[in-house]
């Protein structure tokens, strides 16, 4: 889609630089003038330069071997779990999966009161219902 004959992934990509900081601002001022020409490829980049295939197989680790601790209420655990699924832009899992392992790595007593806030099994919702599920009841943790 085009605004005032500037296509989305041009607007993108003259916004990329104002998101940048520290280290990645003098990577992007190191850049040979006009080497880019999309967005995609800046992103690719991007991402290759701030997170190796080491990086992303350590912090996906992170995000698949997640469990809540037991001192953990519903809401620290799914807030620690997204913020693994943050500090890894580029994990490539399905929002399904990332449920399933959210959930799965829960403490028996919450997936019971997950659960029962579905209305029967969590799983069988859609991983959209389930991610909504999980916002509304950690939304309201200190009531």
């Amino acid at each position: 889609m085009k605004r005032n004959g500037v296509s989305d992934d041009a607007l993108r990509l003259s916004l990329f630089p104002y998101s940048l900081t520290h280290h990645a601002t003098a990577w992007y001022d190191r850049l040979p003038r006009n080497s880019i020409h999309s967005f995609d490829e800046m992103m690719r980049k991007f991402l290759s330069k701030y997170f190796p295939p080491s990086m992303v197989t350590k912090l996906r680790n992170e995000i698949t071997k997640s469990t809540q601790e037991p001192h953990e209420s519903l809401f620290e655990a799914w807030e620690r779990y997204k913020l693994y699924i943050d500090r890894c832009p580029n994990h490539n899992m399905l929002l399904v999966k990332q449920i399933d392992t959210f959930y799965n790595g829960l403490t028996l007593r919450h997936r019971d009161t997950i659960n029962a806030a579905a209305g029967g099994t969590f799983m069988q919702k859609t991983s959209e219902e389930c991610y909504e599920l999980i916002e509304n009841m950690t939304a309201h943790h200190n009531h």
